[in-house]
């Protein structure tokens, strides 16, 4: 599990926002934690990258000849344990009342994570997906056409703008592990018994 010696974990979990699924409408977001509960994970580490296949230069011939993937990390908050290792997309659903900063009830279906009791506070969410929506700017002529991959129509320069102010300015959550997150605790403590040490005050 590689945590850390004289780890002690605290009762809170730290929510990472999910990615705006209008994003994969020109790119796609790589899992680097999926189906890998309970490992350690380090502040500014890695848990996915964006990734886009195409040029930066918006004409036929770099279109035509200098076509590669462009990927970049999206970093983890927090140090901490994984609990629900899926960074996934959805925040749409919050895009209307921009109401995620201020949810009360934890959306437990996020990239969560079991955080130290001397874990700083958590990063922003600039701090997770500036390099991904850097990306995206950089290659937005692609999202001003209809979706390579899906059935997504072509975004306005405006949309892909507001897009991305509302995916920078979605920051990570915190909530009780308990009751919230008891099957994780359940599952770690019979899946791995070396976490139970851990995880016996929750």
């Amino acid at each position: 599990m590689d945590i850390p010696k004289d780890t002690k974990f605290t009762t809170k979990v730290v929510v990472v926002p999910s990615y705006l699924g209008g994003f994969t409408h020109s790119g796609y977001v790589r899992n680097f934690t999926e189906k890998r509960n309970y490992r350690w994970i380090k502040r500014g580490e890695p848990i996915g990258e964006f990734v886009i296949k195409g040029s930066s230069y918006d004409t036929f011939y770099s279109r035509t000849f200098n076509k590669k993937l462009h990927s970049v990390p999206i970093k983890s908050p927090v140090s901490g344990l994984v609990l629900h290792p899926t960074l996934s997309s959805g925040l749409e659903i919050f895009l209307r009342d921009k109401n995620w900063n201020s949810l009360k009830n934890p959306p437990t279906a996020n990239f969560a994570l079991l955080i130290p009791d001397d874990e700083p506070v958590p990063e922003t969410g600039n701090y997770i997906y500036a390099e991904m929506c850097r990306l995206i700017q950089d290659m937005k002529h692609y999202y001003f056409r209809e979706s390579r991959y899906w059935t997504m129509g072509a975004l306005s320069e405006e949309k892909l703008n507001e897009l991305i102010r509302f995916q920078l300015s979605a920051n990570p959550l915190i909530f009780d592990a308990l009751p919230n997150w008891a099957p994780y605790q359940k599952e770690a403590r019979i899946k791995y018994p070396e976490l139970r040490p851990y995880i016996d005050h929750l």
